[in-house]
């Protein structure tokens, strides 16, 4: 259990972290506005240009290589609600990175995802 457990937290710190440089890049980019192909590919051009979102990408492959060994030693219906526990480190790194702010019903919100994922980390049972 310690061990998917610590794996489990690598794989959720990794998709949270790569989700917000993602964000990061994509925000210095701009919204995308206009659907239509021409500027569309060169909203995908400029972002696989850009090295916040190429490193959220490359963080988010790692985060899948953790999943996947989470995967083959816990079961999917502990190691699924476990991971909901990025919910919580992706609020706090998007306040702290991004300068998002956390209001008193959202961090109430984020209080009740992480009581339920220390209530399914107690229910662990191997594969």
């Amino acid at each position: 259990m310690i061990a998917a457990t610590l794996v489990l937290f690598l794989s959720v710190v990794c998709s949270a972290y790569g989700n917000v440089l993602t964000r990061g890049g994509l925000a210095q980019l701009g919204p995308l506005e206009d659907f239509r192909p021409r500027p569309l590919l060169r909203y995908a051009w400029a972002a696989a240009r850009s090295p916040r979102i190429l490193a959220g990408v490359a963080i988010n492959f790692a985060q899948f290589l953790a999943w996947l060994v989470v995967l083959s030693w816990a079961q999917l219906s502990w190691a699924l609600p476990m991971n909901a526990l990025e919910y919580v480190v992706v609020s706090f790194l998007a306040w702290k990175l991004l300068g998002e702010r956390l209001e008193p019903r959202r961090l109430a919100g984020i209080g009740l995802v992480a009581a339920g994922v220390f209530l399914t980390m107690l229910t662990w049972q191997g594969p």
